[in-house]
């Protein structure tokens, strides 16, 4: 038995500060268990997990299952696992919904699905009409020494750009004002442009024409109800406009080959001159049906053992969504997010059979690809008081091939306590070295908004995301990502250090303390009011 420890403690972590109750838990997470409920939640049965869809359902059944079986206790005011979320449904009805471009020579109509499609959050009924700008990239830096709006008015027009992704050396990137397409078209509306059209890339033109699909009219824009009400009819809310090459070249008044060429000068940095699209103009009419739905994160509590600290948390969590399916096959998710849903499983049960001083709420939220739902309702509607909430633990895309490597994001906004802790835990059992996002600019202003750890921060809870590791993210949000491009010795290792620093965080001696950002003094949704961003930006 001493041998099998032994040999247990070596190959991952150092037993000279592990208590046996602490081992007794990292022993209990094990790659073979993480594999077995990948294995079966990344199945092509579970449909790539949308929210909401039947699939997500039948994933939080067996996650609240799971939370029974280790003996978790229901969070809920009525007694169950279920925080269950409001939702209203947009579906795009293919045969009212057109574009037709207008020009002296007469009229061209275009198809939904087949030559454009629409994504968009909040997207309602609309019909409008107007003249156009080409913007390049459709991009502004702060100081303008990248500026696709130079002598442009995009008042009250149609504005059309690249959808393109840029190269990692492309100035864009490495500053991160750029990177994030969405955040640019919403820049483009904020600036009065009536809506924005997106040519989407050649690599994506190249698969439309080779497998011969159309774009998906999937229940994709759904809203949370109390949140983020839906537009007002005939509003349209037109930012996220996709089209093929095709259209494109019609609106653009230039051959393929030309446009292809555009795409290949933006990606290597060079700017496309922005222009106005004269003599013609675009009649653009979307027809949405609305409709109801639910979708929940599941919450469990491991109840602390002191009596007067049971009634402060560690909050540990994970979204267990992912982005469905495509006509070329299912969004499988396993790493993205099915391996920290099931790295928490793990971390759940250890810490059931070694109970620390707090309280521990486990959650996995729903949603998160759609914009953080899960986590946002979670900190809006909370089970307990935000203030007593010490810190939060956040597991995403926590697989990687570098086993010795652990990404960590946003442990050091807030609390040096809490940045402590995880260095204190890295040096003291961990093989291996801490990769601080904060350390790479371009990197870290892109992914610090990005998991369910920032509606925590927000909110002023100290929180640490760990995953989004640089070595293995090719197969995000693609098909290939599948259980077969699974590290699970790289997800044991970040799930037995996520339980580690759970312990720490619910046996320390205070709540962590907030001393890292000056105006951030208090737990609260007083902390909103704060810039974020801009100070992020600062701290780079």
């Amino acid at each position: 038995m001493f041998s099998i420890c032994f040999v247990m403690c070596a190959g991952l972590f150092s037993c000279n500060k592990i208590i046996q109750e602490e081992k007794t838990g990292l022993f209990s997470i094990t790659a073979a268990e993480l594999k077995h409920h990948l294995d079966f939640l990344a199945a092509d049965e579970f449909q790539g997990r949308d929210t909401p869809s039947p699939e997500l359902k039948i994933a939080s059944k067996y996650l609240s299952n799971l939370s029974k079986k280790y003996g978790l206790i229901p969070v809920m005011s009525d007694n169950s696992y279920f925080q269950s979320i409001p939702l209203k449904t947009s579906l795009v009805s293919e045969s009212e919904t057109s574009i037709v471009l207008k020009s002296k020579e007469g009229k061209e109509e275009f198809k939904f699905r087949m030559d454009f499609g629409v994504e968009d959050k909040n997207l309602s009924s609309g019909n409008i009409k107007g003249s156009m700008v080409f913007l390049g990239l459709g991009h502004q830096t702060p100081d303008k020494s990248w500026d696709d709006l130079k002598n442009i008015n995009i008042e009250g027009k149609i504005v059309v750009i690249l959808n393109a992704n840029l190269l990692e050396n492309h100035v864009l990137r490495r500053d991160g004002t750029g990177m994030h397409l969405r955040a640019r078209a919403e820049k483009l509306v904020e600036m009065g442009a009536k809506a924005v059209i997106k040519i989407i890339d050649n690599e994506r033109e190249a698969f439309f024409q080779k497998s011969g699909f159309k774009f998906e009219n999937s229940v994709k824009s759904v809203v949370i109800q109390e949140k983020e009400p839906a537009g007002k009819e005939g509003s349209g809310n037109f930012n996220n406009i996709q089209i093929r090459h095709e259209m494109a070249t019609a609106i653009l008044g230039v051959s393929g080959k030309e446009l292809n060429e555009m795409f290949v000068r933006v990606k290597k940095g060079e700017q496309i001159s922005s222009r106005n699209l004269k003599g013609i103009t675009l009649d653009i009419k979307i027809k949405v049906k609305k409709g109801v739905a639910t979708t929940r994160n599941i919450l469990a509590l491991v109840e602390g053992t002191d009596p007067e600290l049971k009634n402060e948390y560690v909050v540990v969590g994970a979204h267990y969504d992912h982005i469905g399916t495509t006509e070329g096959g299912v969004y499988n998710g396993a790493n993205d997010n099915g391996s920290g849903t099931v790295g928490l499983i793990e971390l759940a049960e250890a810490l059931a059979n070694n109970r620390p001083a707090r309280s521990v709420i486990i959650v996995w939220f729903t949603g998160e690809e759609k914009g953080l739902w899960g986590s946002e309702y979670f900190v809006s509607n909370p089970p307990v008081p935000l203030e007593k909430i010490s810190a939060y633990i956040n597991l995403d895309v926590i697989s990687g091939d570098e086993l010795n490597k652990i990404t960590v994001t946003g442990s050091e906004v807030l609390s040096s306590e809490l940045d402590n802790l995880i260095n204190e835990i890295s040096e003291d059992q961990l093989k291996g070295s801490l990769d601080y996002m904060k350390d790479n600019p371009g990197r870290s202003n892109f992914f610090f908004t990005r998991s369910d750890h920032f509606s925590f921060i927000m909110r002023g809870i100290p929180s640490v995301w760990f995953g989004a590791h640089s070595d293995h993210l090719d197969h995000i949000h693609q098909v290939s990502d599948v259980t077969e491009t699974i590290y699970f010795d790289k997800m044991e290792r970040i799930t037995k250090f996520s339980y580690l620093l759970a312990l720490e965080v619910a046996n320390y001696k205070t709540m962590l303390a907030l001393d890292r950002t000056p105006e951030i003094t208090k737990r609260g949704s007083h902390n909103l009011k704060y810039n974020w961003k801009e100070a992020i930006e600062k701290k780079e």
